[in-house]
């Protein structure tokens, strides 16, 4: 071993006498220039509480379609930012609550419950015409949201998907990808798994738009097919046991909601009492 200095390297010696062989010995003592810290047991620590509301989670916006998403815009737009947030929160924790282990019991009713806080929204927060929209959009996406389904595999959660068309785009429109995923279905799961390794996929497209020249029947049947979705779910019947609550204010809405929530199950009237108590704290936390 050698050590690098200003003025070179110097080859280290052992002092004479340690070459021999020493047996090194061990004692027990105490080095008083060794400082000794105190110990604490952690066990004995008490974990801070934080009051409820003092954690904000800002609610994430869905794309469903684009003339869906416009709607919701249009609409919450000019409303105080509290009012949009509990309309998305109903979107994120009532019909699409996808990223949480609870049964299907309680996503049923979660889902009734949303419907329910949709119309004290719309009664409250909306002129007229605005409430009419809202409404026929949520249940609409409550609609969307029965048809929820698993893979057993992958474990990966998928709704059914509503047609759309880009903004400015012609009526009659037709999404090549989603035509391919519906006729040609291993040449879109080739395209995506394309897609998922950052390489080109248009040679997929290109080659489906040569599949597509030979049927043409196909984009008249997607779109029937696609008219007839959104037909059903529009006039999905989706009964309701919070359709009687009470939306003359936020406090009646509450107590009714929770009389109707005590004829539940123990497990979906915690998730609905949490559920219930994260909306009113969005609309009036000065009140709880």
């Amino acid at each position: 071993m050698r050590i690098q200095t200003e003025r070179g390297q110097l080859v280290p010696t052992l002092p004479s006498g340690l070459e021999k062989n020493i047996i090194p010995t061990i004692s027990t003592g105490h080095l008083p220039l060794v400082r000794h810290h105190d110990t604490i047991e952690l066990s004995a620590a008490t974990a801070r509480e934080l009051p409820e509301g003092a954690i904000i989670h800002e609610t994430p916006r869905f794309f469903f379609n684009v003339e869906i998403n416009e709607t919701l815009d249009e609409i919450l737009s000019g409303k105080a930012g509290n009012v949009s947030k509990a309309a998305y929160q109903i979107l994120e924790s009532n019909f699409f609550a996808t990223n949480r282990d609870i049964q299907d019991e309680e996503r049923v009713a979660l889902r009734e419950a949303g419907l329910a806080k949709a119309r004290y929204l719309a009664e409250h927060y909306m002129a007229e015409d605005e409430a009419s929209k809202f409404m026929d959009t949520m249940k609409l996406l409550a609609a969307v949201s029965t048809t929820r389904k698993v893979d057993p595999t992958t474990g990966t959660v998928t709704y059914v998907e509503l047609q759309t068309r880009p903004k400015g785009a012609p009526d009659d429109y037709v999404n090549a990808s989603q035509l391919m995923k519906r006729f040609d279905p291993s040449a879109y799961a080739g395209m995506q798994e394309v897609i998922r390794n950052g390489e080109n996929s248009g040679s997929f497209l290109i080659q489906f738009a040569k599949k597509l020249r030979h049927h043409p029947e196909w984009v008249n049947q997607y779109r029937q097919e696609q008219k007839d979705i959104l037909t059903e779910l529009k006039n999905l019947d989706l009964p309701n046991r919070f359709a009687d609550a009470d939306t003359g204010s936020l406090s009646s809405f509450l107590e009714t909601m929770a009389l109707h929530i005590e004829g539940f199950s123990l497990a979906s009237q915690k998730e609905l009492q949490g559920n219930l108590n994260s909306f009113a704290l969005l609309l009036s936390p000065a009140d709880l």
